[in-house]
């Protein structure tokens, strides 16, 4: 195996065991130690290069941005989530077939929809719905989102708040 690949995955593997010891300090620290190493491979995006990694980058890639979102979500950084999300976004949207689903996908992505609502930015929510699957759609929180929406723009504030 690649040993810039190892590196970042043991690297990876420091940064998941202080997540879950809540040592936000720590990751961050990690966070841009892995940003940076990963720009080292030329498989991810924007290049999309045949590698014999490329499978595994891709989806340890994936999970780094993955954890950068979640993380964003534990430090309360808006900004950090919508730059972490732009990151994240073609590892959804442009791998399909190349990498299995992420079983996180749908809520990260129902997080930024439901951001995109706080912050009353409803013309980028609904461009960020256009491209999704209509199986997405069906996903809880996907659904929970375009109905919360629906609700606001016919003005059911009742079921807003109870939602």
């Amino acid at each position: 195996m690649d040993p810039k690949l190892v590196e970042v995955m043991q690297l990876f593997a420091r940064f998941k065991a202080a997540y879950l010891r809540s040592d936000l300090d720590v990751c961050s620290n990690f966070l841009s130690q892995l940003k940076a190493l990963l720009t080292k491979f030329p498989s991810l995006p924007p290049l999309f290069q045949q590698t014999p990694n490329a499978v595994e980058e891709l989806k340890l890639a994936r999970d780094i941005y993955e954890h950068a979102v979640l993380l964003s979500v534990k430090t309360e950084d808006q900004d950090a989530f919508e730059r972490d999300f732009c990151h994240l976004k073609p590892y959804y949207m442009d791998t399909c077939g190349i990498i299995p689903p992420s079983p996180v996908e749908y809520p990260i992505m129902g997080l930024n929809l439901l951001r995109l609502l706080v912050q009353n930015r409803i013309a980028e929510f609904h461009t960020e719905l256009e491209p999704l699957p209509t199986k997405a759609l069906e996903n809880p929180c996907i659904k929970h989102a375009v109905e919360l929406e629906q609700s606001l723009m016919e003005g059911a504030y009742n079921r807003v708040l109870s939602a």
